[in-house]
């Protein structure tokens, strides 16, 4: 009787704590979302892209849930990479 009575509170609880990253994968969408809208860039493309992998997958249980949204939160925090700038290899051509 322990055991089932153990069993019911493991599940309740897991069931809670998959709503509650749930929830905030809904808010950070929002974010990413927006983000693209206004000004989307290759993170945000990036981030929402791994974010719809949650969505794809449906046997994701909370490990999976909270290790999307981590990746989406790294990639989306990331250093912008460096723009190339050739003016001055074009302008070199022209002379």
């Amino acid at each position: 009787m322990r055991a089932l009575c153990l069993m019911l509170i493991l599940f309740a609880s897991a069931g809670a704590a998959k709503a509650d990253c749930l929830e905030e994968i809904g808010q950070f969408r929002q974010r990413v979302e927006s983000q693209n809208q206004v000004h989307p860039t290759g993170q945000s493309q990036a981030a929402e892209r791994e974010l719809q992998k949650l969505e794809r997958d449906e046997m994701a249980d909370e490990v999976d849930c909270y290790n999307v949204l981590a990746r989406a939160r790294n990639i989306l925090a990331a250093p912008l990479s460096p723009q190339v700038d050739n003016r001055y290899a074009k302008d070199r051509h022209q002379q």
